[in-house]
């Protein structure tokens, strides 16, 4: 089920709620929080059906090649890079 509501009317149904100040201050920050993140730039970018055709070709040559990690090995690395974090 789909609904639509106009912001006046979230706005209004949100005032309905009592909060109370330290709510309402907690909800204001989380949405200027969601505009700041909306206009830097995403660092995403999106890719073509070429490359990501070309990075597939490589990965089954590298495959083929014998140059590839067991999932002994995967599992290691990863363990390592997520101790980074």
């Amino acid at each position: 089920m789909q609904v639509t509501i106009s912001m006046e009317s979230l706005y209004e149904f949100l005032k309905s709620l009592s909060l109370g100040s330290e709510n309402e201050r907690w909800l204001a920050e989380r949405l200027l929080d969601d505009v700041e993140a909306h206009k830097k730039p995403s660092a995403l970018k999106p890719y073509t059906m070429e490359e990501i055709d070309g990075w597939i070709d490589e990965a089954l040559a590298d495959a083929r090649a014998g140059r590839y990690l067991t999932e002994e090995e995967a599992d290691k690395d990863m363990e390592r890079f997520l101790a980074t974090l």
